[in-house]
């Protein structure tokens, strides 16, 4: 009877920690879920900040364009406007901006005086929103995106006016490479199936990662970006949204504002990752993590039996 006895206990003992962990397995699978979102958000904020990351180097890059610029009106052979003199220095000085493509200096009638790039013919850049800006304001003016007249390359301009006494003499401008934004995004390792654009504040294509793939024809530097293609919503610096991208494939994207040094908003990046992928690694650093919990648990099932069992052969025979 002492044995049937010891017996019933153990299983009495066995169905009380099986009852034990109902509550648990509850809470694995109310785990697993929350697990999931904190994992999605967590993907979610990792676009939001890569995007960010960009601008907060374009708004350095601009600071530092402005007292380089500033710097350089001062010396006297840029300010002389006389070539070749100033068209050789200007050479020089833009190998220590590996961001500029071009140094240029204009004069009021809106006429390339000399610069680091030349053309063979006259050049008019008086047209240009930096020219216009620095001209007007008489202060250090940003421009907007275009294609390089000279380099035909996507840029953004930058100029800073040159006074001689009260009156206005001269514009020195540079144009920023829009492609150093793509160097920018690929400081840290890039995930696999992204893509990031920059793009005008009206919606102009400026820079388009990877420059390789399977794309539309209208995934090129200087399209416009479709309908569907996420817009940065007004008042907001940065957001995540999904939306179709250039090549057709619905996308979650981190978006952030790009600024000039006044606070005007002159466009945006967007970096995306398809859902499906982003899921998939979801899914693996949640699996991960159950399997550590579940394994816990089974450590503590195991646990609890043994000790109960440890009990049961220690009551005294009747």
């Amino acid at each position: 009877m002492a044995s049937v006895s010891s017996r019933t206990l153990q299983l009495r003992l066995l169905i009380l920690v099986f009852v034990a962990f109902i509550p648990a397995l509850g809470l694995f699978w109310y785990v697993n879920g929350e697990l999931r979102t904190f994992q999605l958000e967590a993907k979610e904020r990792e676009l939001a900040s890569r995007a960010q990351h960009v601008s907060a180097e374009y708004a350095g890059i601009l600071e530092q364009s402005r007292s380089y610029l500033a710097t350089l009106a001062e010396f006297p052979e840029v300010r002389s406007g006389r070539a070749p003199t100033c068209t050789e220095y200007l050479q020089r000085a833009i190998q220590h901006m590996e961001a500029y493509t071009t140094i240029s200096l204009i004069g009021m009638d809106g006429y390339l005086a000399c610069g680091a790039v030349t053309p063979e013919s006259d050049l008019y850049l008086g047209d240009r929103a930096y020219y216009t800006r620095a001209s007007s304001r008489g202060s250090f003016a940003v421009g907007t995106f275009a294609l390089g007249r000279l380099t035909g390359r996507p840029v953004l301009g930058l100029a800073h006016p040159i006074f001689d006494g009260d009156e206005l003499s001269w514009i020195l401008g540079a144009s920023i490479d829009l492609a150093t934004l793509a160097d920018l995004a690929a400081q840290d390792p890039l995930p696999d199936d992204y893509t990031f654009t920059v793009l005008s504040s009206g919606g102009q294509v400026m820079v388009r990662l990877p420059s390789t793939g399977d794309f539309t024809l209208a995934d090129s530097v200087g399209a416009m970006a479709g309908p569907d293609f996420p817009v940065l919503p007004d008042g907001s610096e940065q957001a995540v949204v999904s939306g179709t991208d250039l090549d057709g494939m619905v996308r979650l994207f981190g978006l952030s504002a790009l600024t000039g040094t006044a606070g005007n908003r002159q466009g945006y990046v967007a970096f995306g990752r398809t859902q499906a992928t982003l899921m998939e690694e979801v899914d693996a650093l949640v699996d991960l993590e159950l399997r550590f919990l579940a394994g816990g648990a089974l450590v503590l099932l195991a646990l609890a039996w043994g000790l109960g069992h440890f009990w049961v052969a220690r009551i005294p025979e009747a």
